[in-house]
Parts: structure tokens; C-alpha cells; sequence
């Protein structure tokens, strides 16, 4: 019995242990999950902020300046007054003056640019006052603090670019390219948060002097451009006119109200 009893006794004891050590584990703390902290919704990004992503046209709108008529109606309404920490990369609107009982000197100025702009982009017979009046804006520009940086005088052994010529190719060319597509660059509009046209596309003279401006002007900042030999249909004359060209261009975009940061030289 005293065998028996002892036997009894260590299995109680082995139990109990068992039952004891079930009791510790129990006690022991699970492992620690992972904890997320509510850290705020952050910094917005830049589309929320209205600035401009990378890789997007900016512009801005010169103070007391008036809307030129050329440029999207739309994006000259959101744009954002250009101050001096504006980014240099951005391009610069407007023309004239805001002033009481308007600008009258400007307006005239700009009626007349406008109309043979338009002349030149209809048919040939618009071309020579178009190159006539190129060379007047070289000698009013010269005058100009705000313009005479982008004059250029060409030497008399470089020729008269042929510029009406060079744009009525381009302007074929591009819209074969782009398939109906009018707008040659898009900026992006900071209260829209996304792109829009730079330029009025609805006006015919406003997209053949437009259709290859990403490309002669040389931004660099509006994206993928055409090729200037591409949008010359790989012809040769009209390529070497691109360079020759490019000061011109800009010189007559910004009289019109849509200046680069600063002229550009090169070709691609």
C-alpha cells in the first residue's frame, strides 16, 4: 500500500507541476503587436499647393499689366502675379498698362501687330509687311529697358530670315503631327491644378505663329517637344532658318505679351 501511496503521490505532484507551469505560461505577456501613430495628414503635395509639378510650364502675370490677346483667357485669369520670388523658368504675360481710361498707345500697337499677323498667316501676299514689320519692332525694342536685351541685328551677310515662310511650314507640319491638336504648349494653371493651353487656340493667326514656338524659342521647359528638322518635314532651307529665326520670334512673342525669362540660342 506504502508503494501504492507513494506512487499516488508523485503523479498528484507531477500534475500539479504541469498544471503550475500551464499557470506560468498563461502569465507570461504575449508578444507586443505593432503600433501605428496618427502622424497627421502631412505636407500637401505640390499640385494641392498650386505650385508647379517638374516638368510643367509656369507663368505668371506681370503686375498692372493687361491680358494679352493671344494667351488663354482662362489661364490669364488663374495666373498668379509675378513677384521677384517667382521662379526665372517662368514665363512672363501681359502688355501695356492698367491704367484709367486704358492704354490707348498700347492697344494700337497691338491691333496692328495683331492684323498682320494674321494677313501673313492667310496667304503670301501678307508676307512682306509681316518682315517689314519685324523690322520695326527691332527699332522700337531698342528703346525699350524691358526689351532691348532681346534685340538681335542681323548682319548684313546672314540675309533676311525668311520667318513667314519657316512658320507656314511648321504650322502645316504640326497639325499632320498632332492630328487636330491646336494648342502648340500647355502651362499649368495653379487653381485648376492641372494644364491648360498657354495660348488662345480658337484664333488661326494666333496657331501659325504658335504651332512651333516650344521648338524655335527653345523653352526646354514645356516637355516633350517636336523637333524644329521634324516640324520643318526634314527640308533643309527651313531648318537653317530656325536659329536665324529664334531672336526674332521671341522678340515678336514677348511684344505680344509672352516673354521668356531670357532669350535662348541653340537648336534642336
Amino acid at each position: 500500500m506504502a508503494s501504492k501511496n507513494s506512487r499516488s503521490q508523485h503523479l498528484v505532484r507531477a500534475a500539479a507541476a504541469v498544471v503550475g507551469l500551464g499557470m506560468a505560461w498563461a502569465t507570461v505577456p504575449a508578444c507586443a503587436s505593432t503600433e501605428f501613430f496618427n502622424e497627421g495628414p502631412g505636407q500637401p503635395s505640390d499640385r494641392a499647393t498650386g505650385a508647379v509639378p517638374p516638368g510643367a510650364l509656369g507663368v505668371c502675370k506681370r503686375q498692372g499689366a493687361k491680358r494679352p490677346p493671344i494667351v488663354s483667357e482662362r489661364l490669364w485669369e488663374d495666373a498668379r502675379p509675378c513677384t521677384n520670388r517667382t521662379p526665372p523658368s517662368f514665363v512672363r504675360l501681359g502688355y501695356g498698362r492698367l491704367i484709367e481710361g486704358g492704354d490707348p498707345e498700347a492697344d494700337a500697337q497691338m491691333a496692328k501687330t495683331l492684323q498682320i499677323l494674321g494677313d501673313a498667316a492667310k496667304d503670301d501676299k501678307g508676307r512682306p509687311a509681316f518682315t517689314g514689320m519685324m523690322r520695326g519692332l527691332r527699332e522700337v525694342a531698342a528703346k525699350d529697358p524691358w526689351m532691348k536685351d532681346r534685340v538681335f541685328h542681323p548682319s548684313a551677310t546672314s540675309g533676311t530670315c525668311d520667318i513667314a515662310s519657316l512658320l507656314s511650314t511648321m504650322s502645316v507640319e504640326r497639325a499632320k503631327i498632332e492630328h487636330g491638336d491646336r494648342c502648340a504648349t500647355y502651362a499649368y494653371d495653379s487653381r485648376m491644378r492641372g494644364e491648360t493651353c498657354l495660348f488662345d487656340a480658337t484664333r488661326d493667326d494666333v496657331v501659325w505663329l504658335t504651332s512651333a514656338w516650344s521648338c524655335v524659342t527653345h523653352t526646354g521647359a514645356v516637355g516633350e517637344e517636336q523637333s524644329c528638322y521634324r516640324l520643318c518635314a526634314y527640308d533643309d532651307y527651313c531648318a537653317r532658318q530656325v536659329s536665324c529665326a529664334a531672336p526674332d520670334l521671341d522678340l515678336l512673342l514677348c511684344t505680344l505679351g509672352v516673354c521668356l525669362p531670357e532669350a535662348r540660342e541653340g537648336f534642336y
